[in-house]
């Protein structure tokens, strides 16, 4: 059971969300009447699914993720922007 962080999943050596994806498009292409960044966001996803799953199995979870507070100071919308 380990805490890994976002950047982990998708650069890390045990998920590796990103390499897994350019290596399905490098080697199996896309599917015709898809746009090439399209099918990149689709086979992200996927893998990113993939990946959550085997962080499910192996008991490991993303530190972070569940508070609902950022840890990056964040300007709603809806304030007033004095920054003009």
């Amino acid at each position: 059971m380990a805490r890994i962080t976002v950047e982990d999943v998708y650069r890390g050596e045990k998920y590796n969300v990103l390499d897994a994806a350019g290596a399905e498009f490098l080697t199996k292409g896309r599917p015709a009447g898809y746009s090439r960044s399209t099918w990149l966001e689709l086979l992200l996803v996927k893998h990113t699914l993939i990946a959550a799953n085997k962080i499910t199995r192996e008991g490991d979870w993303i530190g972070g993720m569940i508070s609902d507070e950022s840890p990056f100071p964040i300007k709603r919308w809806y304030e007033d922007d004095d920054d003009d």
